[in-house]
């Protein structure tokens, strides 16, 4: 590469890793703590999200009562259930605390902070860097353009010139030591992981802007489905949830999880996963009046392709499809970002401890004598 492209290039990919790579370390750290969330959520707090399985469960209004009862503080949003018995029913408040309940008892396991606790609080972490969440998305979101630019300028720097610079380049060379082994170690393991860092900020750029979405559906040669307009008149007081609930189970029995809004504006915009979902994040759009009349059903499967394609970058992104593998894959990506901007700090302090020193030299050596 030339001095004229490479100089320019190599500042910027220096100068951004220095200025905002404590981010970069902090996202992919809880990231990385994310990626088995799932699993581990569940057996470190079995209090709020493991129940017994019961005969029956109790009516969702029922259940939406008793959840409104134990928190009066807030407004009640939303419930969220489950096709697994073990898991509880989630009531949802404006103030973004969840109770959980017994789905079978109407038992009050406990309230959990969305964003404040646990396993919730390194997701905000990782999504909103602690900002609010519709600022901090937009932030995050403009993190991600920026890491993608560091990882493109170091896969243009690495780019070898010969065959033997490509050997040199993949491999660890445990004979350097100094700034010659940082150097060897940032080069290597950057080239091995680059690729996954690559796909987790770019499939993390549409889960932060919507408008980004739009490449999605031009790339599938999709349109994206909007939602139904709200009703023109009001079909008056809302039917209840176990209604609405019925009319979901009737297009989808058996459904892996389901989620049901207070109606806004006069409309329902629920969705369900299906019980033969090809992953967690399959999401069966259904549009229902107040009155819990049916508008519109879209199914996973008939959605476009743009719509399919975003919510399984979605699971890739968040390690929920491709089995261990890609979880593997996803955890070695994560781990290797606060090494790769070790080894390019401490190699960028060692040149400039170097550079000062050989000044300094040259400095005692161009005095008179006598002034020595």
């Amino acid at each position: 590469m030339k001095p004229a492209l490479r100089t320019p290039l190599l500042a910027l990919h220096l100068w951004i890793g220095l200025t905002v790579g404590l981010v970069f370390m902090v996202v992919a750290l809880s990231g990385a703590a994310l990626i088995f969330r799932p699993k581990l959520e569940r057996r470190l707090d079995p209090q709020r999200f493991i129940v017994a399985p019961g005969a029956m469960r109790l009516p969702i209004d029922d259940l939406v009562a008793r959840a409104k009862a134990a928190h009066p503080g807030s407004d009640f949003l939303s419930v969220r259930y489950y096709g697994d018995p073990t898991m509880p029913f989630l009531a949802y408040f404006a103030d973004k605390d969840y109770v959980h309940l017994n789905p079978c008892t109407g038992a009050i396991l406990g309230t959990r902070a969305r964003y404040g606790e646990g396993f919730g609080w390194i997701e905000g972490l990782h999504k909103y860097v602690t900002l609010d969440p519709t600022v901090g998305e937009y932030v995050n979101g403009t993190f991600a353009f920026i890491f993608i630019a560091l990882l493109l300028t170091g896969l243009v720097l690495w780019w070898p010139a010969t065959r033997r610079a490509l050997k040199a380049g993949l491999t660890l060379n445990p004979k350097l030591s100094g700034r010659p082994w940082n150097l060897n170690l940032h080069k290597t393991i950057g080239i091995y992981v680059a690729l996954v860092l690559l796909f987790s900020a770019s499939s993390g750029v549409p889960i932060a802007f919507d408008s980004t979405r739009s490449v999605l559906d031009f790339f599938t040669a999709s349109k994206r489905e909007a939602p139904p307009a709200a009703p023109a008149k009001p079909a008056g007081k809302f039917a209840g949830f176990d209604v609405v609930a019925r009319e979901i189970a009737a297009r989808m029995p058996g459904a892996q999880e389901t989620y049901i809004p207070l109606p806004k504006k006069g409309l329902i915009a629920a969705y369900a996963i299906a019980a033969n979902a090809p992953h967690p994040n399959a999401r069966s759009y259904v549009y229902l009046n107040s009155a819990a009349k049916v508008i519109r059903f879209t199914p996973f499967a008939q959605a476009s392709a743009g719509y399919r394609l975003y919510y399984w970058l979605l699971s890739l992104h968040t390690g929920v499809v491709g089995g261990p593998v890609v979880q593997i894959l996803l955890l070695c990506g994560t781990l290797s970002v606060p090494v790769l901007a070790w080894t390019g700090v401490a190699s960028y302090l060692r040149r400039k401890s170097r550079r000062k020193a050989t000044a300094e030299v040259r400095v005692v050596q161009s005095e008179p004598l006598t002034a020595r």
